[in-house]
């Protein structure tokens, strides 16, 4: 279901081109949401662009980094014989897409299980392996890029070196997905792995837009194109499904919940049901929204739908679709109840979000006025 055939948007370019997936950017980058020490970090903001660096010297520091990030466990780090330990850490990006690198000198191994995010990988040395226990494991080679399993935790085992990623944002990834189309946006099962012949696109892609996405001062609408030509590049190239079902292995009985209702959201959705799906009762489910979430399943929903039409409006051409039809996709079938509530949170009424998202695929000539955006098929 990738976006073949896709129009491109043009995107400003630097005076040279970054380099790709097999060799080393002259930037190291990488991914946290996480405020690491005042310290140790430094911190660049610029409007929604964040940049932010962490390296050091102790492995517990570099352990706590990791598990908060990737919400991993059972990290542990092995020394490479007397070579010290160091590891560097930096991300770059706006919370739709993130460029991202982690250089460590030891051999680590752990599992990671990040939440909402999907993430592609690409080892400098290679040798890095995804789901080592499993049959469909995955050994990386020297700079071909693999997608990282999503929608459950998987087990990482890498030699010293540095290994790129670009994480995404999930709903955003999603609603790229199915921009164009009239389908609800679903959470997505990749491929971890897909011929050569199909990553040569993504990695020219990636080389032409690492320096650009790498400048905090590349922002709005230049940067939110950016965004879309990544998420199209590795949609393109992996091709993903529509995920089925619950995640697999154990999972607490909030993830189950909220994994049925990203998977179903798009239809009525009763309590009753979402209990049945994580296997509780329903006040069960309710005390256990409100004791972690602090809200209700009920308004968790809402919330989900209301970040899913907004995604939608913003990807839409408002000449192909309207505010109602996006509205059904998400789920809500009472447009004056959507209406209040998307205004209420967002500040806007959906139709200007609509008519406004000609910024966000505004071709990126540098220029701050909104322009036509094309036809996507």
């Amino acid at each position: 279901m990738g976006p073949a055939g896709r129009r491109r948007h043009a995107v400003a370019r630097g005076p040279r081109a970054a380099p790709g997936p097999g060799r080393r950017w002259t930037h190291v980058i990488t991914a946290t949401d996480v405020p690491p020490a005042e310290d140790q970090v430094a911190e660049l903001r610029r409007t929604s662009v964040r940049d932010v660096r962490r390296s050091g010297s102790d492995p517990d520091e570099a352990r706590a980094l990791y598990e908060a990030v990737y919400d991993g466990r059972d990290l542990a780090f092995r020394p490479d014989g007397n070579r010290p330990f160091r590891y560097r850490y930096r991300s770059t990006g706006d919370g739709r897409v993130s460029l991202c690198t982690s250089s460590v000198s030891a051999h680590r191994t752990g599992v990671l299980a990040p939440e909402r995010q999907y993430l592609l990988a690409w080892s400098v040395e290679g040798g890095v392996v995804v789901d080592p226990d499993r049959e469909d494991g995955v050994t990386l080679r020297p700079g071909v890029p693999v997608m990282c399993p999503a929608g459950r935790p998987f087990t990482v085992t890498a030699p010293p070196g540095t290994v790129h990623l670009v994480r995404f944002d999930a709903d955003f990834l999603e609603a790229v997905a199915v921009m164009g189309r009239s389908d609800a946006p679903m959470p997505l099962s990749f491929p971890i792995a897909v011929p050569s012949a199909r990553l040569a696109p993504l990695q020219r892609v990636l080389r032409e837009v690492a320096e650009p996405m790498l400048d905090v001062d590349v922002v709005a609408g230049e940067r939110a194109t950016l965004d879309l030509r990544v998420a199209e590049a590795v949609l393109e190239a992996f091709r993903p499904e529509p995920a089925d079902g619950p995640p697999d292995g154990p999972v607490a009985t909030l993830d189950r919940a909220k994994a049925y209702m990203y998977a179903h959201f798009a239809r009525p959705l009763s309590a009753a049901e979402i209990a049945a799906a994580a296997d509780v009762s329903v006040r069960t489910l309710q005390e256990t929204f409100q004791r972690q979430e602090g809200t209700t399943p009920t308004a968790f929903l809402r919330d989900l739908r209301l970040d899913k039409a907004r995604l939608a409006l913003q990807l839409a051409d408002a000449r192909e679709t309207s505010v109602s039809v996006v509205a059904h996709s998400c789920g809500f079938r009472h447009m004056g109840r959507f209406s209040g509530a998307y205004g209420e949170q967002y500040g806007e009424h959906p139709g200007e979000t609509l008519r406004g998202q000609r910024r966000l695929i505004a071709v990126a000539d540098g220029l701050d006025r909104p322009v036509p955006s094309p036809r996507l098929h």
